[in-house]
């Protein structure tokens, strides 16, 4: 019996180990309210426990006590397997039957481990481990997608008066590529990680058509009385889309020799535009609204992920606009300002950044592949920013993107062929 103990608290240093090695961010990323607080940090922190109450019936001879605890990890395995199971019914099964397997065979193994134990006893308390059911149920309910938080602008899709979803334009002495549609680049029909055999809304991650059959989109330009472009679009979402990576804008300007970006919201402060790697390596900065009411710039630690560091911060309310300036060393390029940003965002807290990161974001800064050209991505809820494949929901409706382009030094923005 006391072999059997010892080797219990053998495997359970082991489970909380792996569990440890996990938590690749600070213990406060989440705060404690939050399911992912209790599928992270909170369930390593009871994992360990476990060891010392495993540790303690093994030193104390008392085995019921090291059998007890020791069926937690398999009554975990099981019971996470089998709210995968219900929670995503998309999702292909082999998902979640591998861990509900492994759970199985924990508890059979650990049962036969203590037959010293008088079967009645073994028995009563491999009952009372259902206990543990609710720490393997957190780690897959804290991961279903919560409700959309999005706001689409409109309810009906305007015409499409442009034929090109790419607009070029001149950006001082740089030049400007911008694509202002709404895309997925991955969708999930139950929410769940969007992977090889995880099935995909019909037509999500096609790119939105401005003309029959199938129109999703519209787009019009516009040069308005001061001389700058207008960038009118709209994007049909026509149903509740869980996504992991996703588009609101992007464009990517070149000819730039010291680029550096300037957010409205956060005053003079210039941001440099520096190369960042992914998966590891050179940080990611990006800007993003949060619930406060406040637009705060942060810089990651490797590629995109944490621990985040705030650069900047300034107010800005909901439905104001969102402007960023590109310079070229201490000269003022051009002006791309997004009207429709901040009254359509999602600002709930991001599953894959914590940290007081929410799901909207403007990325920006060099490319590793490409450091000739600078890039700022949007989206209005995503999860690239952080580590892990959770999704977050675009609600049904139109999404509109109006785009004002403005040009310094007395030029006028004009729409390249």
């Amino acid at each position: 019996m006391r072999f059997a103990s010892w080797m219990s608290v053998t495997s359970l240093t082991l489970c909380a180990l792996g569990a440890q090695s996990t938590l690749w961010r600070r213990v406060t990323v989440f705060p404690l309210d939050h399911p992912l607080w209790w599928a992270t940090t909170g369930t390593v922190l009871i994992v360990w426990l476990f060891v010392a109450v495993a540790a303690l019936g093994a030193l104390r001879g008392r085995p019921a006590l090291s059998f007890f605890v020791a069926q937690a990890p398999g009554v975990m395995l099981l019971a996470g397997g089998l709210a995968g199971r219900f929670s995503f019914s998309r999702t292909d099964g082999a998902f979640f039957g591998a861990p509900f397997a492994i759970g199985v065979l924990w508890l059979v193994t650990t049962y036969r481990s203590y037959r010293q134990l008088p079967r009645e006893r073994r028995l009563v308390l491999l009952a009372a481990s259902v206990l543990f059911a609710p720490l393997g149920i957190v780690q897959v309910r804290a991961r279903v997608p919560a409700a959309a938080g999005t706001s689409p602008a409109l309810t009906v899709l305007p015409p499409a008066l442009n034929d090109s979803e790419r607009i070029s334009t001149a950006c001082g002495h740089g030049h400007l590529e911008l694509s202002p549609l709404l895309t997925f680049q991955d969708a999930s029909d139950d929410g769940f990680w969007p992977m090889e055999r995880t099935p995909t809304v019909e037509r999500a991650i096609e790119r939105p058509r401005l003309h029959e059959p199938n129109r999703r989109a519209a787009l019009s330009l516009e040069t308005t009385d001061a001389g700058a472009l207008l960038i009118d679009a709209a994007t049909l979402v026509p149903k509740p889309t869980a996504s992991h990576l996703n588009r609101f804008t992007d464009f990517s300007v070149t000819g730039l020799r010291n680029p550096s970006v300037r957010f409205g919201a956060t005053g003079t402060t210039s941001f440099p535009a520096l190369a960042f790697d992914y998966p590891k390596g050179r940080p990611a900065h990006f800007g993003a609204l949060t619930p406060s009411g406040d637009f705060v710039v942060w810089r990651a630690t490797s590629a995109e992920k944490g621990p985040f560091h705030e650069l900047g911060r300034g107010p800005l309310a909901r439905g104001a606009p969102v402007a960023l300036t590109l310079m070229d060393g201490e000269d003022a390029q051009c002006t791309v300002t997004w009207l429709d940003f901040s009254a359509q965002a999602d600002v709930t807290l991001s599953p894959a950044a914590g940290e007081g990161v929410p799901v909207n974001v403007v990325q920006f800064g060099k490319p590793a592949n490409d450091e000739s050209r600078v890039i700022v991505i949007t989206s209005l809820a995503a999860t690239g920013i952080g580590e892990g494949f959770d999704t977050v929901v675009h609600a049904q409706g139109v999404y509109r993107n109006r785009v004002l382009v403005e040009q310094h030094g007395g030029k006028s923005a004009r729409p390249e062929p």
